[in-house]
């Protein structure tokens, strides 16, 4: 598939061949209304209009450009000098871009196929016409047909190569690159192996000093004190691996520990919100109840998603975010009334977000759902379990 720079490219050149068209259509009309000896100019003018089009068209139709000289140049055979081509100046530029647009732009076999069809006809033109003859075929042939056919394919096969060449360069690197990427996530996977295995142990050793601390810790505090210490040097050492194994992870996020948002977080992206054209407002009910930081974190992401989604595919336009506290479930609810830009979000599928939002909801044996509205806009409605995650 051609990439975007080339389709640039091949714009630009159609725009180069329709100016080119215009320049030969205005000289051959003026010499076609302005010259003599030309007989009925009316047919005339008609034919080098047809010419400048074949040549507008020449890069997307081929053959169908140089089927328009062979069906004038027919007509001259059959009916004599009413459908001359060349009783006006510049027609030969004209022909020479067509015949050179076969070689290059055409499929070989059906280019070549077409060739023979026109050095046949445009032979039998040229000793037909009058003042010419069969001495003046070959110069003919050569000038206006086979040469500007033959440069086109050698164009064209040139310009084959190059993309086969670039090809195989382009294909090299990918290869090496993602050959360099495929062990480095290897020998990162490993690294954080051996790095899981530390943390491990050390929080194995936390565990069990703390449960040592806990036994003695009435009849002998000393060695109780001893067991906290212990606890304690073993947390800083699993905390400074796990810093360690972040960054051969790759979060190079100089906050990656620290605490994560939730749902008293909620107030900067309504802010955020705002200033990118959602009037955002919230509305809580119920009585907040302490969630474990999982849970909370959970509901803070659908909430930030479903505001980035309103932002993206609906601003301007309102929003509500409304937080309902029940006894045993907690809802979240985003809407907002803006037309959507993307349909395929607009009809709730789609996107990386919304699939986010299901996989972060159903950790936690929960319900989403996520569609239009009846009355316009997009709804997000999440139901999350509270007995599952509630805190003592």
């Amino acid at each position: 598939m051609p990439t975007l720079d080339a389709r640039l490219r091949t714009s630009d050149l159609e725009r180069v061949d329709q100016l080119v068209a215009v320049a030969l259509l205005v000289e051959n009309e003026l010499q076609v209304w302005l010259g003599r000896q030309i007989p009925d100019r009316p047919v005339a003018a008609v034919a080098v209009a047809a010419l400048a089009g074949a040549v507008a068209v020449r890069r997307r139709r081929p053959l169908a450009s140089v089927s328009v000289v062979l069906a004038f140049m027919t007509a001259r055979i059959l009916f004599g000098a009413l459908f001359n081509l060349q009783a006006a100046a510049g027609v030969i530029v004209g022909v020479v871009l067509l015949f050179y647009a076969l070689g290059a732009f055409a499929a070989p076999r059906r280019g070549a196929w077409m060739a023979v069809l026109s050095v046949a006809i445009t032979s039998l033109n040229t000793a037909t016409k009058p003042g010419g003859g069969i001495a003046q075929v070959f110069p003919m042939e050569a000038f206006a047909v086979l040469l500007p056919y033959a440069l086109g394919r050698a164009m064209a096969a040139r310009a084959a190569r190059e993309r086969t060449t670039r090809g195989e360069a382009e294909r090299l690197e990918s290869a090496l690159v993602t050959g360099g990427q495929m062990a480095a996530h290897g020998e990162r996977a490993r690294i954080a192996r051996e790095l899981h295995d530390v943390i491990a142990h050390s929080v194995s050793v936390m565990v069990i000093q703390a449960g040592g601390a806990r036994l003695v810790m009435d009849a002998e505090p000393g060695r109780a004190e001893a067991s906290l210490r212990s606890v304690e040097r073993a947390g800083r050492e699993a905390l400074a691996e796990l810093r360690r194994l972040l960054g051969v992870l790759g979060d190079e996020d100089p906050h990656a520990l620290a605490p994560q948002p939730g749902l008293g977080d909620i107030a900067p992206l309504l802010t955020d919100a705002r200033k990118a054209g959602i009037e955002a407002d919230l509305c809580v009910d119920g009585r907040p109840v302490r969630v474990p930081p999982a849970l909370d974190l959970c509901a803070y992401r659908i909430v930030q998603e479903s505001l980035t989604n309103a932002i993206k595919h609906a601003a301007p336009a309102t929003a509500s975010v409304n937080v309902r506290w029940g006894e045993e479930v907690l809802e979240l609810e985003i809407s907002d009334d803006g037309r959507r830009r993307n349909e395929r979000l607009r009809r709730g599928s789609g996107g990386h977000g919304i699939v986010g939002m299901h996989e972060r909801v159903a950790l936690h044996s929960g319900t989403l759902e996520t569609g239009p509205r009846a009355t316009g806009g997009f709804s997000v409605r999440a139901c999350l379990p509270l007995t599952r995650g509630a805190a003592a």
